[in-house]
């Protein structure tokens, strides 16, 4: 005896449905990119804390590789910044992967030096020798870079104040070295000073 569900009139049309929904699953269109967007930071303790939903929409730059890392459902969870090859110090005139603020967080931190926190984990392979950040507006961009460690870490970086501050820089830096390298973010802080 057959069952109702192997019905043609049934099957083939349930079939056709679950066969595109594995297709639109296996797509992953939560994790396309997305267009450049201003992100808002949390406040903890008079710092800006960007994670997680902070990086959903960073605005990215030629030279480097950028991948937001999201879970299954999109939600974004840290970013990954990787540089192309024999791309030394950053000059004044690059703006490396940007995170665009919010007008509120950018009226914090316009006109004042600020310490910048970077927390990160090492990427599996070719961790990135040194990482350099600055708050970009409508003066030079101004960097300042560090080395890193091949483990999971905070840097420190003190950058000087910026007029009409609109987004934080990050730039992975690869002196010399015939392949690329890179490291994953998972968490910024900004104190900005007095």
């Amino acid at each position: 005896m057959r069952s109702w569900l192997f019905h043609p009139l049934i099957f083939y049309p349930l079939a056709l449905v679950l066969a595109v929904g594995v297709i639109l699953i296996s797509l992953r269109p939560q994790n396309w990119p997305r267009d450049p967007a201003p992100a808002a930071a949390e406040m903890v303790e008079n710092a800006l804390v960007y994670r997680g939903a902070a990086f959903n929409a960073p605005a990215p730059t030629p030279n480097h590789a950028l991948t937001v890392v999201r879970n299954f459902w999109g939600q974004p969870l840290s970013l990954r910044i990787g540089v192309q090859i024999e791309q030394g110090q950053p000059q004044p005139t690059e703006t490396g992967v940007r995170i665009l603020l919010n007008e509120a967080d950018a009226a914090r931190l316009n006109g004042h030096p600020a310490t910048i926190e970077v927390s990160y984990s090492p990427l599996a392979i070719n961790t990135s020798q040194a990482f350099a950040v600055s708050l970009q507006g409508s003066g030079p961009t101004t960097w300042v870079s560090q080395a890193i460690q091949p483990q999971p870490s905070t840097i420190r970086f003190e950058v000087p104040a910026q007029s009409d501050v609109s987004a934080i820089g990050l730039r992975a830096i690869n002196d010399g070295a015939d392949r690329a390298f890179g490291l994953e973010i998972t968490r910024i802080r900004i104190i900005p000073h007095a």
